[in-house]
């Protein structure tokens, strides 16, 4: 294969793989817009406290559900009473028959966590994903975002303005009919 051929035939490879990575990348943000709109979040674990159902850098699926659905063995997210800012997720151990409050511990730990009341509870996890959060977190920082999302579409948004001006650069003839 001589040079030209190769230069063509990377030039196919590459406009290949861009198109399914675009996809790819289409597909992943309509899974997450339609986990929003059914009342689910993806959150990503930040610590080891639920090793080893999940590690730091996995992503879990939080389905919203009603407190009263909730039981004893149940995987919890819930917002900390302590800090506001910061969710949660650990493993129900407990509902006070009284009080309706609720204990949760993670699994990796040795003491359970502070008792608090059931409105604090964002829903219950129903899947992990494996390394799926360190993907969300990198696209949390300035590069992740210049790597996955604009660098990718200013190469599209470029490689389509180039196709469309050579496309109305090409002389058009028509045909006169003689008549």
């Amino acid at each position: 294969m001589n040079k030209r051929g190769t230069v063509r035939l990377a030039k196919i490879i590459c406009k290949h793989l861009f198109g399914s990575v675009l996809v790819l990348l289409l597909i992943t943000a309509t899974g997450l817009l339609v986990m929003r709109w059914q009342g689910d979040r993806l959150l990503t674990v930040q610590s080891a406290s639920m090793t080893p159902v999940f590690k730091p850098g996995d992503a879990v699926v939080v389905n919203e559900v009603a407190t009263k659905s909730i039981k004893p063995g149940d995987i919890i997210s819930y917002v900390s009473p302590q800090d506001p800012s910061l969710i949660i997720t650990h493993r129900l151990l407990s509902i006070d028959s009284k009080t309706g409050w609720l204990t949760t511990a993670g699994d990796a730990n040795n003491v359970k966590d502070s008792a608090f009341p059931p409105r604090f509870v964002i829903g219950k996890v129903i899947a992990v994903a494996p390394k799926f959060g360190a993907v969300l977190n990198s696209l949390r920082h300035p590069i992740g975002l210049i790597a996955v999302i604009y660098l990718p579409s200013i190469i599209f948004v470029s490689s389509e303005i180039k196709r469309l001006s050579q496309y109305y650069k090409r002389q058009r003839y028509q045909l006169i009919s003689q008549g």
